[in-house]
């Protein structure tokens, strides 16, 4: 048997591969480096088959995973290999119900500066998404069960999990999620995005009452998702909440998601908010523009309002937000 390559040739020649594919026998020469000894190897294997979507190597890939999984602390600190192998297994659809469901129930404490940190957390949710996407019959029950996880990184992975099963009882459960809260403004981040993107028509207005109700950072997120969510529907939602609050953050946070949306009747919005606002709120508005950075046409039509204001403050809000 040939010995294997030291870790650096091997990570050089999976990065060769990862570059020029057309050259290489993936399942042969990708899939050897999956039983590799180092953990570094394998989830470099491991992501290089995920982006080349190299559905051949399932089973390499389902191997590596069971043998790193007899003595995981040892062989993958971190996680890093088991963790790349479940990435590359769910984003296949690979119905490897083996490797998430023990993924899914795997904790991995390991020593930090300060308390045991679990290791695992980010690799339950993924699992969950795996169970989910490859319609295992009991990964919305598995994602409950997830969703009370002490870590916010798998509470994050399972509402993503749920998500992915598009059903019905999946968005009622999220929205029960949202509605009792969490403590991770992530997971609630999470939570809205997720029912946008299930019932787009119904979370509208579910979410758009966050934009009132809750903390700051409730607020914050609902109108993060808004904006992600590029719906139609969701401009006036934001506008009307940015009409309703004089609080400056608040508005500075709900013109960044109305400039997300990536509308038209968004961007002449905030570009009447750089022509007609004052100083400060006009400023705002640029720097949330400042997503259209690369638009020379936005460029050119807010020089034009900044010409006809003669206003220095605007001045080096543009050139703070759209310098080259």
């Amino acid at each position: 048997m040939p010995r294997a390559p030291a870790t650096e040739d091997a990570l050089k020649f999976i990065l060769a591969v990862r570059n020029s594919p057309e050259n290489y026998d993936l399942k042969r020469d990708l899939g050897r480096l999956l039983g590799h000894k180092s953990n570094h190897v394998i989830a470099a294997a491991a992501n290089t088959a995920e982006r080349l979507e190299a559905s051949s190597l399932a089973q390499e890939l389902v191997d590596a995973f069971q043998t790193l999984m007899r003595d995981p602390a040892k062989r993958d600190p971190g996680c890093k290999a088991l963790l790349a192998i479940a990435k590359a297994l769910a984003a296949i659809d690979h119905h490897a119900a083996q490797v998430y469901f023990a993924g899914i129930r795997h904790i991995q404490m390991e020593g930090s500066f300060g308390p045991p940190v679990d290791a695992a957390a980010e690799l339950r949710g993924v699992c969950a998404q795996g169970l989910a996407r490859t319609l295992h019959p009991d990964a919305l029950e598995e994602c409950v069960t997830l969703l009370a996880d002490r870590e916010p990184a798998a509470r994050a992975g399972a509402v993503r999990a749920i998500a992915d099963t598009g059903s019905r009882e999946g968005v009622l459960l999220l929205r029960f999620k949202a509605l009792s809260g969490d403590a991770s403004i992530e997971v609630m981040l999470e939570c809205f995005a997720a029912l946008l993107r299930m019932a787009s028509a119904p979370s509208l207005t579910f979410v758009g009452q966050f934009l009132y109700d809750g903390t700051e950072e409730i607020a914050e997120a609902a109108a993060l998702a808004l904006g992600e969510s590029h719906l139609p529907a969701a401009f006036e939602l934001l506008r009307k909440s940015w009409e309703a609050t004089a609080d400056p953050a608040r508005k500075r946070t709900l013109l960044l998601a109305i400039a997300m949306l990536r509308l038209d009747e968004s961007l002449d919005f905030l570009l009447t908010r750089v022509s007609e606002d004052s100083d400060r709120p006009a400023s705002d508005a640029m720097a949330a523009l400042g997503l259209y950075a690369r638009d020379d046409t936005v460029r050119e039509r807010i020089e034009s309002s900044i010409a006809k204001r003669n206003s220095e403050t605007l001045r080096a809000a543009f050139t703070r937000e759209f310098r080259k």
